[in-house]
């Protein structure tokens, strides 16, 4: 997914960009850092994902030094990991689970929130019957752009692609 179509989609107000100050000491691909710049995150939704810090730094986890929190599902930090060249973890340690991979880097997790987003959007409209086949088309998309968010069932994107099977979201 080009960034245009990312900034084009949520609008260029309601995206969340970080300055090149506060990424200099962050561990991840200068395409990420890039991205994080020029495009960024969603950060205007009625979802319980937020990427509105009131500080443009991207703080260590607490006894995790190698993790960088950007934002919150609710309040479990969604967090670049420095040692995996950037991919996006959510950490529910703190909730008594683990680490979940999300994705492979903030490009991906950006596109998937579009994705995502978009699912969201068509499914307000469309009968259980045909909201299958929405679920099947956003799965097949996510699963091309980047596909080591589905290697396991207990991955961010697996579990919340079941959830909207299960028709939770």
């Amino acid at each position: 997914m080009r960034p245009n179509y990312i900034i084009n989609f949520w609008g260029p107000k309601n995206l969340k960009c970080w300055p090149a100050s506060s990424l200099h000491d962050v561990d991840i691909p200068q395409p990420s850092k890039q991205f994080l710049i020029e495009v960024g995150l969603p950060n205007k939704e009625d979802w319980t994902l937020r990427f509105d810090h009131e500080s443009d730094d991207l703080p260590r986890l607490p006894n995790k030094g190698n993790f960088r929190c950007i934002g919150f599902d609710d309040f479990v930090p969604l967090c670049f990991d420095e040692n995996r060249l950037g991919c996006v973890i959510a950490d529910e340690t703190e909730i008594g689970g683990s680490e979940r991979f999300v994705n492979s880097n903030v490009e991906y997790f950006a596109e998937f929130l579009v994705l995502y987003q978009e699912y969201r959007i068509t499914a307000q409209v469309l009968s259980e019957e045909e909201i299958g086949g929405t679920i099947d088309k956003t799965e097949a998309m996510m699963c091309q752009a980047d596909p080591k968010a589905f290697d396991n069932p207990n991955n961010y994107w697996s579990v919340i692609v079941e959830q909207m099977r299960q028709g939770m979201l």
